[in-house]
């Protein structure tokens, strides 16, 4: 049995979910999850991560020895990719284990797809998405268009309407990127990629199955995906 750990913001409910439906067909693999206090407004510009929340989440999950760690958190896009990096080195000295994270489990799949032209799909307001664009320009991508549901409350993200979202997916389309990413692990978007790919025409990638998907990859089981959650993930 292979397990992994995933610390998660504690009024995210997305992650949790996703990350069951996508292993519940996969044996011989075991998903943990570890919360910090996070709940309310998230519109404020932060700097960094809160290292002794973080850390303290991948101890309670290195308590349950997991082989792997997972931030399936999309923060890192705003911080910058090396806030992310960091993250993971700094998990692997304390704990002897890989860490991912969901950011950069986006970056590998569109590098390794050779998509450098995003759109984004989030729940967030303007000041937000404008820190995303910097964050994934400074990483070396082209984001072509960007477009926020306008909410501030955490929780709130997780009750995006399946029309909604697809609507927006469908109006970012028109800047013709070569990708779509739904932008936020608290975002129900992961039941939608596949539906949106066969309507679009381009791969659509949400964060938080890229994040489970790096998980499964790292242990050896990313082949194990079906393709119901999109084309780049199977």
């Amino acid at each position: 049995m292979k397990s992994f750990g995933t610390i998660t913001p504690s009024s995210n409910v997305m992650v949790e979910r996703v990350t069951l439906a996508m292993t519940r067909d996969i044996p011989g693999v075991s998903p943990h999850f570890a919360r910090f206090g996070f709940a309310g407004p998230s519109d404020t510009v932060v700097d960094d991560y809160h290292w002794p929340s973080m850390l303290g989440a991948a101890q309670l999950l290195a308590d349950a020895h997991v082989d792997l760690i997972c931030w399936n958190g999309s923060k890192g896009g705003e911080l910058g990719f090396d806030r992310d990096r960091e993250l993971c080195r700094r998990i692997t000295e304390a704990h002897g284990v890989p860490a991912v994270t969901s950011v950069l489990a986006l970056d590998a799949l569109l590098r390794g797809a050779g998509i450098g032209r995003i759109a984004f799909v989030t729940p967030f307001g303007q000041q937000v998405n404008d820190k995303i664009v910097r964050g994934w320009s400074a990483a070396g991508y082209n984001s072509v268009a960007d477009l926020g549901a306008g909410l501030t409350d955490n929780f709130s993200y997780s009750t995006m309407e399946a029309e909604t979202l697809k609507a927006m997916a469908r109006q970012v389309a028109e800047s013709k990127p070569d990708a779509i990413l739904y932008y936020c692990t608290n975002l129900p978007g992961a039941g939608l990629c596949a539906q949106m790919e066969a309507e679009l025409g381009i791969p659509v990638l949400d964060s938080v199955s890229a994040g489970v998907w790096a998980a499964l990859n790292a242990l050896g089981l990313g082949s194990s995906l079906p393709g119901k959650w999109g084309r780049l993930l199977s």
